[in-house]
Parts: C-alpha cells; sequence; structure tokens
C-alpha cells in the first residue's frame, strides 16, 4: 500500500488535544511514528539533517556473506577490521535479490527484482511493461508474472525514474566512477534499445553488444570480463534505464567516468571540494569487487597508478583478498579529500550474499565448520528489513516475481531470491526453477564425475572441486570401496597466477573417504570419482518449502564525522533502505512513490531508514528521535490511563 500522504490539519488537532489535556493535568507523551502500533511518518529522522552530510561515497562490492567477509576467515584485513574501527558495521544489512543486476536495479529505482534481472539481462533489450506501474511504483511485465527469463527486458522504460533523476531535479551533483570503463575490449559494438547511436562507456556504460538477428530489438549481452577489461555492465546502475540513456546530459563525461581517468577519474576529482560530486557511486572490476576467484587480468597487487610498474607482482588472485587490495587503495584517498572532511560519508557494501555457510569458491574458507540445516540458516538469512520499529525476515516479492505454494506447501516459484542456495525437488508438478548458483542450484543436485587424485596409503581424497555442501553425497569409481560416501571436507587458500589456474578457483579441495561409516583408503590408485545425486537427507541446502525471498545478509560499513567509530547496530536494512536513506540525506522530500520523495519500494509503509544507530555522532543539539508532530499517532491511537495519555497498542496475532 502506498503511505498515506501528511495532513496538514494534523498538527494543530494534536496541539489542541494535547493543550485539552493539560488543563486536566494529563501529561502527552508523543509516540515515534516507528512504533509498532502506529502509522509512519513520511518524514523521516535518520539523526541528521538534509545538508549535515555534504558528499557521499557508495563503494559496491560482490557476492559475499557477512560471515565469510566480517568475520576475519579471509584475507581482508582491512574490510573486516581496519574499516570498521573507523565507523558503524551493519551487521544485519540484506541484498534484495539474486544474482546481480537486480540488486543494483532496486538499489538506485526501488524496483523489485524479475526474472530478466534475475538472469544478469540475457538481452540488452527493452523491459516491456503493461503501460503503468502498480500502487508500489513497480513496473509490471507484459510477460506476466515468473515469466521466464529473456521474455521480459531488462532495461527500463523513462517512466521508470532513478535516484539519480532525483539528484538531477534537485540540483545535486552526482557521478558513477567504474574501473576499466572504455578499456579496450575484443567485444563488437552495438546500439543501445531505443537509440541510435552506438554503445559504449559514452552511453553511461552500456554493454559492447553485437546487433541481434534482422529486425530483432534484443542485442545480446556479453556481461564478461576479459583480460584487458574486466568491467562489467551487469554492475553499473547506469546504463538500464531510459530515464538516464535518454537524457545527454547525463550520460555524459560529467557524469560516467573511468574511476581511473587523469582528467575525469576520483582522484581527480578530490583535489577540490569544488570539483567532488555530493554523490559518487564507484563500481569496482570484477576483480576488485571480490567477484572472481581467479581474474581475467592482474589484480594490480597494489600497483594502482600504472598496471605496469616495474616489480609489481604478476598476481590473479581476485575475491575478498583483492577487494581488500583496492579499498586499502582508494578509501585513504577519498578520506584525506577535503571533500570528506567536510560532512562526508563513505559506505561499503556488497550486492548480494552468497550462502552463509558454504564455500563459495570465491572466498577462501567456509565461514562455519559444519552446515546448519537450510531452516536455520537459509530462512534467517535470507531477506530482511525494518517495518514500523520491526526487524522482519521478508521483503516485497513485488508483481514479477510473486510465490505460490502447491496443495503440499511446496514453494513453486523462485521469488525475489531466485531459488538461489537453496535445492528443490525437480519432480513437484509446477514447479518453477531458479537461475541455478555455484554450489548446488536450484534443484536437487544432479550426480557428477570429479577429477580427483587418491592412493591405498591415505584415506584422503584430492578433489579441486568438492565443497563443503557435498559431504554425504555417495562415492564410486575405480578402486573406490563399497558403500562410500564424502566424508570431511577441507579447502585451502592458494594463490593464483594464471588466469586459467585450475578452472578459476583458487583453493585445493579433498575429502576423507568415509565407507561404512570410518575413513577407509582406496584399494588402488584414483584419478577420478563419481558423486551421487544430492538427496534431502544428505543435502544441507534441500528445502521445498521455504521462499528465497532476498539477497542475504551482507553487512555493510559506513565512515563519517557523524558515525562513531567502532560502534555497530543490528537494524535490519536492504537496499531499499539504502535508496531510502539517500533520498533523505540529500533532502529530496517530492514525487516518488509516496509523495514525499521515495521510489518504489523504499517508499514502503514504515521502512525504515538508517537512524541514529549508524548516524550515531549527531551535531550537538540535534536529537536523534523524531518527535515532531509529523510522526505522533493519530488521536484515535491514545487513550488517558492512570492519569497518563498512553498509546493502546494492538494485539499481536
Amino acid at each position: 500500500m502506498r503511505n498515506r500522504a501528511f495532513s496538514p490539519t494534523r498538527p494543530k488537532i494534536l496541539a489542541a488535544a494535547a493543550a485539552a489535556f493539560a488543563t486536566l493535568g494529563l501529561v502527552v507523551f508523543p509516540i515515534a511514528a516507528n512504533a509498532d502500533s502506529g502509522p509512519p511518518s513520511n518524514r523521516d529522522h535518520i539523526g541528521i539533517t538534509p545538508g549535515d552530510v555534504k558528499h557521499v561515497w557508495l563503494i559496491i562490492l560482490e557476492n559475499k556473506s557477512y560471515d565469510a567477509t566480517f568475520s576475519g576467515l579471509n584475507q581482508n584485513t582491512y574490510l573486516w577490521k581496519t574499516l570498521p574501527s573507523q565507523g558503524v558495521e551493519l551487521t544485519q544489512y540484506y541484498g534484495t535479490g539474486h544474482f546481480s543486476l537486480d540488486n543494483y536495479v532496486s538499489m538506485v529505482s526501488g524496483q523489485a527484482t524479475q526474472p530478466d534481472t534475475q538472469s544478469d539481462c540475457p538481452d540488452y533489450d527493452l523491459f516491456s511493461t503493461t503501460g503503468s506501474t502498480d500502487q508500489d511504483g513497480q513496473a509490471v511485465s507484459a510477460a506476466g508474472a515468473n515469466a521466464p527469463a529473456g521474455s521480459n527486458g531488462c532495461v527500463y522504460p523513462a517512466s521508470v525514474p532513478t535516484l539519480f533523476n532525483q539528484f538531477d531535479t534537485a540540483g545535486v551533483s552526482w557521478k558513477g566512477y567504474a574501473q576499466d570503463l572504455g578499456n579496450p575490449d575484443t567485444n563488437s559494438s552495438g546500439t543501445v534499445p531505443g537509440q541510435s547511436h552506438d554503445a559504449g562507456p559514452q552511453v553511461c556504460g552500456a554493454p559492447y553488444s553485437s546487433p541481434g538477428p534482422t529486425g530483432s530489438t534484443a542485442f545480446p549481452n556479453p556481461g564478461s570480463a576479459d583480460s584487458t577489461d574486466q568491467y562489467v555492465p551487469k554492475h553499473f546502475p547506469f546504463p538500464w534505464f531510459e530515464s538516464l540513456l535518454q537524457n545527454p546530459s547525463d550520460c555524459n563525461s560529467a557524469h560516467i567516468a573511468n574511476l581511473d581517468d587523469q582528467a575525469n577519474g576520483l582522484y581527480h576529482d578530490l583535489q577540490s571540494e569544488k570539483t567532488t560530486p555530493a554523490f559518487s557511486w564507484i563500481t569496482p572490476n570484477n576483480c576488485s569487487d571480490a567477484h572472481d576467484a581467479v581474474c581475467h587480468g592482474n589484480n594490480l597487487s597494489g600497483g594502482w597508478s600504472n598496471p605496469t610498474t616495474p616489480n609489481a607482482p604478476v598476481n590473479y588472485t581476485g575475491g575478498l583478498y583483492a577487494s581488500d587490495l583496492f579499498l586499502e587503495h582508494y578509501i585513504p584517498m577519498i578520506e584525506q579529500s577535503p571533500a570528506f572532511k567536510d560532512g562526508g560519508l563513505i559506505d561499503v557494501t556488497f550486492d548480494e550474499a552468497f550462502a552463509p555457510f558454504t564455500y563459495t569458491g570465491n572466498s577462501f574458507y567456509n565461514a562455519t565448520d559444519e552446515p546448519p540445516t537450510a531452516s536455520t540458516s537459509i530462512m534467517d538469512d535470507t531477506a530482511g528489513e525494518n517495518i514500523h520499529g520491526k526487524n522482519v525476515h521478508y521483503e516485497p516479492t513485488g508483481p514479477n516475481t510473486p510465490l505460490a505454494t502447491n496443495s503440499q506447501g511446496d514453494q513453486l516459484y523462485p521469488g525475489p531470491g531466485n531459488n538461489a542456495f537453496i535445492d528443490r525437488d525437480s519432480s513437484v508438478p509446477g514447479l518453477v526453477l531458479g537461475g541455478g548458483s555455484p554450489i548446488g542450484g536450484s534443484s536437487t543436485g544432479g550426480a557428477r564425475t570429479d577429477s580427483a587424485t587418491g592412493s591405498a596409503s591415505s584415506s584422503t581424497i584430492d578433489d579441486n572441486s568438492v565443497t563443503l555442501t557435498d559431504q554425504g553425497r555417495s562415492v564410486t569409481g575405480t578402486g573406490i570401496p563399497s558403500d562410500c560416501v564424502v566424508g570431511q571436507v577441507a579447502n585451502t587458500h592458494v594463490t593464483a597466477t594464471a588466469p586459467s589456474q585450475s578452472g578459476g578457483r583458487v583453493d585445493t579441495g579433498s575429502f576423507v573417504l568415509t565407507c561404512n561409516g570410518s575413513p577407509e583408503a582406496p584399494a588402488g590408485p584414483v584419478t577420478s570419482v563419481n558423486l551421487g545425486p544430492e538427496t534431502a537427507s544428505s543435502d544441507p541446502l534441500f528445502d521445498s518449502s521455504d521462499a528465497t525471498n532476498g539477497g542475504g545478509d551482507t553487512g555493510s560499513v559506513l565512515i563519517s564525522p557523524f558515525i562513531t567509530p567502532g560502534t555497530t547496530s543490528d537494524t535490519y536494512y536492504n537496499h531499499y533502505s539504502w535508496l531510502r536513506t539517500m533520498e533523505d540525506v540529500f533532502g529530496i522530500t517530492d514525487g516518488g512513490t509516496d509523495g514525499h520523495g521515495h521510489l518504489g519500494y523504499a517508499a514502503q509503509q514504515g521502512l525504515r531508514p538508517f537512524g541514529d544507530d549508524v548516524f550515531n555522532n549527531a551535531p550537538e543539539g540535534k536529537s536523534g528521535h523524531d518527535m515532531s508532530e509529523a510522526a505522533m499517532v493519530p488521536l484515535s491511537g491514545l487513550v488517558v490511563t492512570g492519569g497518563y495519555l498512553g498509546l493502546r497498542r494492538r494485539r499481536k496475532r
């Protein structure tokens, strides 16, 4: 439902009521709007006021859960230890979908996931809508709910506004920086949907693509990194909205730039506050953002000023190791700038989380020693936001990915989480599977054959493809005794020295061959093993009834003079909360889905933006709570009891 507009008569009514009660000797207690029993205020109080924060830098990384990132398990000390000591760590910050593009879309427009953005846009073409938006500001696909990927389109029409359109209207300067943007690329140039000129960095970072068949309006979207260009468009929000693509004043060098461009990049712009945008979006390349386990090109290993720096080590290790190198180079650069020192805010976050308890192939170590059950891990870690002052483990599904179950309670559709990291029973009638994942997939895992080595001298089988979730799967093959399963799994980090290393891995793997309940050595040399299909009893990711309704807990860290160093918050926030916060920070109060400047699902009634738990070092004299008349509950919610004016609380159902 839309948030109700604020009535200008309410303050007068409340003031009159307060005066009347005062004549009776009663005390009036104003109740904040985020109390769980009253309607929310659309005038958020976030611990600061518009104008306090003058410059924001968002650095967005990829595909890591909070458990793997902020735990010290991986080689990323700068992110998990140094940065939180400088600001606030959000331990319950959630992505909104899987697998990438849908998160970037939701962050800047409040649009929920849909099958084509879930699949990172199979074709770079226009999103086909019904021609209108629903009451929550969501564009509805003309292909229908849960239509297959490839039938919806993914470039949103001009009728769908973004945060950057709001900035344009409000006179807030902004810029999108992307590492490697415009570097030489092996892909040919194509055409942006709805436009006649070529794609490329001059068009908001649109993908280089080859036109489809004659008469086709779709352009295949390669979206992949290569040795000279590790930029990928699915991690940059600007080329996915006609509201930006159709505006030449947005898609130009003043707003879209290569991160390291000498004349227009971040370092150049930070030299003075005048040249620093009020809002800076920073997208590292597919190596620096922790996405790729093994990078297509050198991760530069600290040699940022020049990729050919003498003596710079040749290192292709990505993941959190590479993202730490990136952050340790750019964040001090920002912190030393005049703009940051004058009310700056740095926000480091991730688009989505991989399953928290599994080895993902681009983190070095497992987040836990043993996998919990799906019911205790996935359901508690899939989604989260704060509604009416309460932390909840859900988010809006949107009109294009609604959920439904059969009579047995089996979930039939992928939902916003795209069935990521939950294995479904593919035999269920009517089941629509999601896009799968590197560690399991969206239906029960089938049998597979791994290259492996083993001998009669040890029960340990070396298998670089094995992961924690393979434990319990049956094992057969030459030299393998009968009744054997995958026992304890181990993964060990190694440094990648070539882009083709071990099929894109930065680990070695092994498992203990367990036969009839005990470790047992093979009867002879082993060169491969056959793993049987996963079953509901052996697969910790198997769950037929719970929806993957979000992008998982990624965590986030923010640094600002308005934030006390070394603090934490366990309030549930997500990308919609982030969008609402940015709109509030920059004083956008007009328009939007709710009429108060909030777009799409950032306008959810009662959605909490970052509050005084985040901006916990507000300027002296400013309250951290919204006690304004606009935030008070209506008189129908007030009762007099024991000489005090209180709040009649709704009974929980």
